[in-house]
């Protein structure tokens, strides 16, 4: 991964660590950039996910245990990441889920 550019946007959660140690893992990877950290309610609290969102730019993971943050990814082939996260020891007990945000195409 190269040189970080600018300060870190924040911290990552402890389900969000898991899966970005994962990814740093994985070739190609040009940036990783966590965000903001939503508290989740309710009966969904506790179950792991992590849903990949493509963009133009990369991807953006939005990743749910105790609570949400997203983080985005940037790297040119973003079809890698999925099969990395699924092959991970680390990740058996979290559930995938893609989706596309690509306006203008």
């Amino acid at each position: 991964m190269p040189k970080q550019r600018g300060k870190e946007h924040t911290t990552l959660t402890e389900t969000a660590k898991l899966v970005v140690k994962e990814i740093k893992r994985i070739p190609g990877i040009k940036m990783v950039a966590p965000g903001q950290i939503n508290v989740t309610k309710g009966s969904n609290a506790g179950k792991r996910f992590v849903t990949v969102v493509y963009t133009r730019a990369g991807c953006e993971l939005i990743i749910s245990g105790q609570s949400t943050q997203k983080v985005a990814v940037h790297m040119s082939n973003t079809k890698d990441i999925i099969p990395a996260l699924k092959k991970a020891k680390s990740l058996r007990e979290f559930t995938f889920k893609e989706r596309e945000r690509k306006p203008g195409i």
